[in-house]
């Protein structure tokens, strides 16, 4: 009796033993899938406030940009920052003050998209665009991409027309945040979410 007792007792153990690692691996894989779902929704959130931090900070390196040339009563430009790659708004933009002097000109701020919170993660969506848009003059040399004021009035082409252009930038880890920032003949900006309504985007 006493063994049978000590056989059933036993038996009855292992089943709650195993009932019991049944139990935490459901859990381990319940705690996995919502970690795993934070993470992605967590490393989304810092990719649309990267993203938000790029567009307002060109928009607002553009306002500067005419502030500084009413100020100074002088020609002020935004411009992508690279010599090398003077096409490409993907590495940066920087305000420059053209001079007689130099072929760059005087530069008075720049703004590098490697910087370390950003990551080099927003790129412009150049698939979408014109090779007329991302703010190109193609009345200038070399169809230079620039934003240019003169005493504060609103930006001009090189041939002394408005500018009204757009430009869309896009996350590279999440190629589906993009916003379009768009500059209007009157010196307005917008910014659109193609994700939540394209139609004002067109």
């Amino acid at each position: 009796m006493i063994g049978r007792n000590y056989e059933s007792d036993s038996y009855q153990c292992d089943l709650e033993t195993g009932f019991t690692l049944i139990e935490v691996l459901i859990c381990t894989f319940l705690i996995a899938i919502i970690a795993s779902t934070l993470i992605e929704s967590f490393s989304r959130q810092i990719a649309q406030q990267q993203l938000n931090e790029v567009i307002h900070a060109f928009i607002q390196d553009a306002q500067l940009a005419r502030q500084l040339s009413r100020q100074l009563n002088v020609k002020v430009s935004l411009q992508p920052a690279n010599e090398r790659d003077p096409q490409n708004w993907s590495n940066g933009w920087a305000i420059i003050q053209p001079t007689d002097t130099s072929m760059r000109g005087i530069m008075l701020k720049t703004y590098p998209l490697n910087q370390p919170h950003l990551h080099a993660q927003v790129q412009i969506a150049t698939h979408l665009l014109k090779d007329s848009q991302q703010f190109t003059d193609m009345s200038a040399p070399k169809k230079a991409r620039h934003i240019s004021f003169l005493g504060g009035e609103p930006a001009l082409l090189h041939n002394g027309g408005f500018v009204a252009n757009r430009i869309i930038w896009q996350h590279k880890s999440y190629p589906e945040l993009m916003r379009h920032v768009i500059l209007g003949p009157g010196g307005r900006w917008r910014i659109c979410d193609p994700g939540k309504d394209s139609q004002k985007c067109l």
